[in-house]
């Protein structure tokens, strides 16, 4: 991952008001990363979300676009359920970036 990777995200971000998951009206699945811990998975654009997840959709699944201020709201639930940790702009199963749900919290808090 570069420094410019990681800006791309940053900037996806702020330029868009919130970040792409993948989920249905129930909410957002975190997905378990390579070392076994579950991640939260947001994009920056529905397309890059739907790459990576299509092909282990379930019906009624697609993108869902989080704006800050929901983001904000869903990051106590998703703490709650033990997760610790946002997987950033994923590709081919990796993510750019990953980070834990403080920080971006934080840079979420900075965008209002």
């Amino acid at each position: 991952m570069t420094d410019s990777d990681t800006t791309a995200v940053w900037e996806g971000l702020a330029a868009g008001g919130g970040l792409w998951a993948w989920g249905d009206e129930d909410g957002v699945a975190p997905w378990t990363d390579g070392d076994g811990h579950d991640v939260v998975p947001l994009w920056t654009a529905a397309d890059r979300a739907e790459e990576e997840s299509l092909s282990d959709a379930e019906p009624g699944e697609g993108p869902v676009f989080l704006d800050v201020e929901t983001l904000l709201e869903a990051i106590p639930e998703w703490v709650a359920a033990g997760v610790r940790e946002a997987g950033l702009q994923s590709e081919g199963g990796r993510f750019t970036l990953t980070v834990p749900l403080t920080e971006l919290t934080e840079r979420l808090l900075r965008l209002q």
